[in-house]
């Protein structure tokens, strides 16, 4: 089977920005280096299994995401929104999040009233 670590890099990646932590404060928490945690996110190293591990838990990963990609699909525009965001910058990324979030708020708050 082969594994694609860029794919689970941006992952990991995705989930960190989510939660607003930088790559030195998730280096920090489970106690690697940054330069760990940028090679994982680049797909340019494969981590432990520990490591992983930490990392599946400090940003709370389901595990199929990481495990069975395969397994987690979306519509062909969810598709295509997970493209470009691997493609956008993390600054970018950063303000597609934050926007998400807004627009999420502002619905919710819609649906209640």
């Amino acid at each position: 089977m082969h594994y694609d670590m860029k794919r689970m890099g941006t992952i990991i990646q995705g989930a960190r920005i989510s939660r607003g932590m930088t790559q030195t404060a998730l280096a920090d928490k489970i106690e690697v280096s940054l330069r760990t945690i940028i090679a994982i996110e680049t797909g340019k190293r494969n981590p432990t299994f520990e490591v992983l591990y930490k990392i599946i838990q400090e940003l709370s990963i389901p595990a199929d995401l990481i495990f069975r990609p395969e397994d987690v699909t979306g519509t062909p525009e969810q598709e295509q929104f997970i493209r470009e965001f691997r493609d956008a910058n993390e600054q970018e990324q950063q303000i597609a999040i934050a926007s998400a979030r807004g627009i999420w708020k502002e619905l919710r708050h819609e649906n209640k009233g």
